[in-house]
């Protein structure tokens, strides 16, 4: 009998796939990157407003998961008509987005009527926020800052956070978030590393210059440096000097007494402490927040004759157009234009509108941006 010239082999038929079964430590990593899809001040904020969703459906009677369109539809108009601004709800449907999405349910505010519901608050109740920071100017910076006891640990810490903060336009999250390691000195002032930001939600990293001041009581770098003095000085063996990368804060938490504390002062921190020296200083009827250092910066910079783009360089607006919406706010009607440029002779006879004049140790183009001058030697980095 002669063998065949091919054999056919049976197909094994189909058979259920083996379950994949992660150990502790690979959960742990899946379970730590969900954790970092947003910011954690976002994550904050979603829970803090999905939190009054549930408890408005459950005041009604009402499931809030999966959440009927036409529910939010009457829950947003209703806290509209409680004075919430268009902002709040906004944050209030993308809250409510998100806690459906990672529950794997389909997102209830896409649906069409709640999107004309939305756009019809938007153009009933506007967008522009109900109360804006004060922008802080140089004298009121001034004025706050020369109450304060250098001598005093919590004093001098505050001092530098309101004149580094007013100097580097640095947001609060960012003053907050700064290590001892992130502080470079450098010809001319100090370099700070800013690893994360709202517009560098992946941790790029950003590298700003702030200049010494003209006048020492001004001065944001001599204001820094002594507190950093203070710091190692006093904690140097519990805080300072621990072991490991960015264990030093540059601005922990603090008792009333001066002790330093282990946590790092929060974002809300540097805003109270900037509306506590403030409110000392005789301004507690204005807006004062942490923004008002920065909103301060570009709008005492914008008023002294500072280009946009030079502005935007030192706060790192990517859209110039939030620049000027949201931060550059008008001067009094009655103040003259300063002049565009300090060549011409008749600038030189004024040099209260010069571009380059200096104020108090916070230069008035950048508000303590570093100086660009031939013999500044600029470390590699964006927007210095």
């Amino acid at each position: 009998m002669n063998a065949p010239d091919s054999v056919v082999l049976p197909v094994p038929g189909p058979t259920a796939p083996t379950p994949l079964v992660l150990d502790p430590v690979e959960l742990a990593r899946v379970a730590a990157a969900l954790e970092a899809d947003i910011a954690p001040s976002t994550r904050k904020m979603y829970q803090l407003t999905w939190n009054q969703w549930v408890r408005w459906c459950a005041a009604r009677g009402i499931v809030a998961q999966p959440a009927d369109p036409d529910a939010i539809a009457v829950y947003v108009t209703e806290r509209a008509a409680a004075g919430i601004g268009y902002g709040s709800l906004e944050l209030a449907c993308s809250a409510i987005a998100y806690h459906h999405r990672s529950a794997g349910l389909a997102n209830p505010t896409t649906d069409p009527t709640l999107r004309r519901v939305l756009r019809g608050l938007r153009r009933t109740l506007g967008c522009a926020p109900h109360r804006r920071a004060h922008p802080l100017t140089t004298a009121e910076i001034r004025r706050i800052v020369a109450r304060l006891d250098v001598s005093d640990p919590l004093a001098a810490r505050d001092r530098a956070i309101i004149l580094l903060g007013y100097a580097s336009a640095l947001r609060p999250s960012e003053l907050s978030a700064l290590d001892l390691d992130d502080i470079t000195p450098a010809v001319g002032g100090v370099l700070l590393r800013v690893r994360r930001s709202k517009t560098d939600q992946d941790g790029h990293g950003d590298i700003v210059g702030v200049a010494h001041g003209h006048h020492p009581d001004t001065d944001p770098v001599a204001a820094l440096a002594h507190w950093t003095r203070l710091l190692r000085r006093d904690h140097g063996s519990r805080h300072a000097a621990a072991a490991g990368p960015g264990a030093g804060f540059a601005f922990p938490q603090m008792t009333k007494v001066g002790t330093v504390l282990d946590g790092r002062l929060s974002p809300t921190g540097v805003s109270k402490a900037v509306r506590r020296r403030a409110t000392d200083a005789g301004l507690g009827h204005l807006q004062i927040s942490g923004h008002s250092l920065r909103a301060g910066h570009a709008t005492t910079a914008a008023r002294n004759g500072a280009s946009v783009d030079r502005i935007a360089s030192q706060t790192r607006h990517r859209r110039i157009a939030t620049l000027l919406d949201h931060y550059i706010r008008p001067g009094p009607p009655w103040r003259p234009a300063p002049a565009a440029t300090s060549d011409s002779e008749d600038a030189k006879a004024r040099p209260h509108q010069r571009t380059e004049q200096r104020h108090e140790g916070i230069r008035s183009d950048t508000i303590g941006a570093w100086p660009r001058t031939p013999s500044s030697k600029q470390p590699a980095g964006r927007r210095v």
